[in-house]
């Protein structure tokens, strides 16, 4: 929250313009955020093992494709640019900046380990399949809509990423250094310009109905039917720890990043965002408590 509010002092005080801003936007999902999932598989080569990789992979596929889904069916009466960015919302959380760090400290280095894996599929959803979302419909053909998700150089890190941890090849300590000090811009960059969203947007926000409709479905009754289920398939507590905690964030950031990208509701996107991360702040140790004792 304190980046968030250096970002909207920022833009308060006008070292941040709106042109500024999607200018940071485009740096953030076009350069830093690649280099920042790149270098999160790097840093894991050589500590996968296969059965184990294959079984969280295919768990978190079913996920991945089960929420985006979901996501497909929900607000059905909202007007489009709105609409887009709670189907965005629901099919993806803030697993990467919020839920690793998270799983890490409860579950220790055992647990990053299945929360690496476990994002794989979520992060094509992230910057693949779920940014249709914020383009029109009938916009290009079905190849050429398929070509810009692979081509999306967050696609291509993530399976560059797949690719190096399979061949177990680390590649040389200065690229390394680089995509490690790129990639920590990350955080910082993208929850400032969510602050500065929410300066510019600052009279069009409010706590609406259908925004706590969201934030109810998005930190408990999503996390609520991964637990029920993962526990009905007596899965183990480490993945099902990682995998309810991953599905119990708040809305990803980057919905409000993709929304300034493509011209969306963006001040409602940053809405989205403030609000579920801060309650995100009341539901959390709850999930971390059924988490770790339930």
């Amino acid at each position: 929250m304190a980046l968030i509010a250096l970002g909207f002092v920022s833009a308060r005080i006008g070292l941040i313009s709106p042109a500024g801003r999607k200018c940071v936007t485009d740096l953030v999902i076009d350069l830093i955020y690649p280099c920042y999932v790149l270098n999160s598989y790097i840093k894991n080569i050589g500590l996968f093992t296969g059965g184990d990789m294959l079984r969280i992979l295919g768990l978190a596929t079913v996920y991945a494709a089960a929420i985006l889904g979901v996501s497909r069916l929900v607000f059905p009466k909202v007007e489009p640019g709105r609409q887009a960015v709670l189907r965005y919302g629901t099919a993806i959380a803030n697993s990467a900046f919020l839920g690793l760090p998270l799983v890490e400290n409860l579950f220790g280095s055992q647990g990053l380990l299945y929360a690496s894996i476990y994002t794989i599929p979520l992060r094509i959803n992230t910057f693949g399949i779920a940014v249709n979302y914020f383009i029109p419909k009938g916009e290009g053909s079905v190849w050429s809509r398929l070509k810009s998700t692979l081509t999306q150089p967050s696609i291509v890190a993530t399976l560059l990423g797949v690719v190096i941890i399979l061949a177990g090849w680390r590649p040389p300590e200065l690229c390394v250094s680089v995509l490690s000090t790129v990639g920590a811009c990350s955080t910082p960059l993208s929850m400032m310009v969510i602050g500065a969203v929410i300066y510019d947007n600052l009279k069009e926000m409010r706590l609406r109905k259908l925004t706590v409709e969201y934030t109810v479905m998005r930190l408990v009754l999503i996390p609520a039917v991964v637990f029920v289920v993962f526990r009905l398939l007596k899965v183990e507590r480490l993945l099902l720890g990682t995998a309810v905690l991953m599905a119990a964030m708040p809305a990803g950031t980057t919905g409000a990043l993709f929304a300034d990208k493509y011209g969306k509701d963006v001040s409602y996107a940053g809405e989205l965002v403030l609000i579920s991360t801060l309650s995100a702040i009341a539901t959390l140790p709850i999930w971390c408590y059924l988490c770790m004792f339930a």
